[in-house]
């Protein structure tokens, strides 16, 4: 999938930079799991590498409410 295309699923640039491209470190990193007391999550990473983070609902950067599942889900990518 080409990165336009990918950047298109999500709701702003901002969250898709943070799930699919940042690195870490001082960048804000957003995952999302489906492991966490069997329902799944959207959490802005620790920053300095401890275990966890802090859960959200809404995207940080436009403020819409996010979806219950992945925007991509791993290995689409063609």
């Amino acid at each position: 999938m080409k990165r336009i295309d990918k950047i298109k699923s999500y709701c702003c640039i901002g969250l898709f930079y943070a799930v699919e491209e940042a690195e870490g470190g001082d960048e804000v990193k957003v995952k999302y799991t489906r492991s966490f007391r069997g329902k799944s999550v959207w959490y802005v990473e620790v920053p300095d590498g401890s275990i966890g983070g802090n859960l959200i609902s809404y995207c940080p950067w436009c403020g819409t409410k996010l979806p219950k599942t992945p925007y991509l889900v791993q290995g689409s990518e063609a």
